[in-house]
């Protein structure tokens, strides 16, 4: 008896953990989209992740002596953030920055699909017959929201970019590949300490991006840097995901892992649309088209399809 409500009480923290997460990172990239009138991504994630590892120093000296091999260990660590952290998030806000902001929550939703074919492809991960249809349902979702700028063209959803979407669509890659290598190799890691450690790659990876934006003049960086810290949303953009994106939200989707299936957790990424669409429509007064509800709703559809294989299989 103690066992299963031990077990009931478990799978309501990671709930509600889960939830915490949706909300934090569901509406991220709407709160950010509008630093761009303002600063670069490359400055912007510059920022991000130097405020990010200020706030993240307790957990950095808590593992620092748990850790073994520590060169290695680090050496390791950064080969993989580059992919994680510095190639990803670097396609998703260029990517952010010339499309909406909603169009670019609805493709980065698409993201556990590219897991999921990344483990079939490089982990040799079997799927069953309707397991491929639902990934193909879903994939036929993600073609049609990537084309919207082709099909629409122009007409009816201001500020879609074919280019911008492609672009995080490349940020779906580099995020599956990342994960299913990380599958691999932080296995006996503290998930926290690499957290903590990607935001010093962020940092050195930005820094260098942004001089690279101004021909490597530091006094040209230094003082784009002041402009930027002049105006108080890019203050506003910047700790709120230093603090929630990076640290809180983070926390919470690793904590939320740990009650419940692995499965189960990653389909409350779904979820996410319901915090991005009201806040995109209220807070940017971006247009949404009905076509973009028929992507979803093909995702959906393809996740459900292949997610039920997977129940009666078991």
């Amino acid at each position: 008896m103690l066992k299963i409500i031990s077990k009931k009480n478990s799978r309501i923290k990671s709930y509600f953990f889960l939830s915490v997460n949706v909300l934090v990172w569901g509406a991220a990239l709407i709160i950010v989209k509008p630093i761009f009138d303002f600063t670069t991504p490359s400055r912007y994630l510059l920022y991000r992740f130097f405020f990010a590892a200020i706030f993240s120093l307790p957990l950095l000296f808590h593992y620092w002596p748990k850790v073994k091999n520590k060169l290695g260990t680090i050496i390791a660590i950064s080969t993989l953030e580059l992919i994680g952290t510095s190639l990803a998030l670097f396609l998703l806000y260029t990517g952010l920055e010339i499309t909406s902001a909603i169009e670019a929550s609805f493709i980065t939703t698409t993201t556990p699909i590219f897991i999921v074919l990344g483990g079939i492809i490089f982990l040799k991960e079997k799927e069953e017959k309707h397991e491929w249809i639902g990934l193909c349902i879903a994939f036929l979702g993600t073609a049609l929201l990537t084309a919207l700028p082709i099909i629409l063209n122009g007409n009816s959803i201001h500020g879609l970019s074919l280019k911008g979407n492609l672009l995080i669509i490349g940020q779906n890659i580099a995020t599956a590949t990342y994960l299913i290598l990380a599958k691999k190799h932080y296995k006996k890691l503290p998930k926290l300490f690499v957290t903590a450690i990607s935001f010093y790659v962020g940092i050195i990876s930005f820094f260098f991006l942004s001089l690279w934006e101004l021909n490597f003049s530091i006094s040209k960086l230094a003082s784009a840097i002041q402009i930027d810290f002049s105006n108080t949303y890019v203050w506003i953009a910047v700790l709120y995901m230093a603090i929630f994106g990076s640290i809180i939200g983070l926390t919470a989707y690793i904590k939320g892992q740990d009650g419940i299936e692995a499965s189960e957790a990653s389909l409350f990424n779904y979820l996410s649309p319901l915090i991005y669409v009201p806040l995109g429509i209220i807070l940017l007064k971006e247009d949404i088209h009905y076509l973009q509800f028929v992507a979803l709703g093909l995702i959906f559809l393809g996740v459900y399809v292949a997610e039920i294989r997977v129940k009666k299989r078991r």
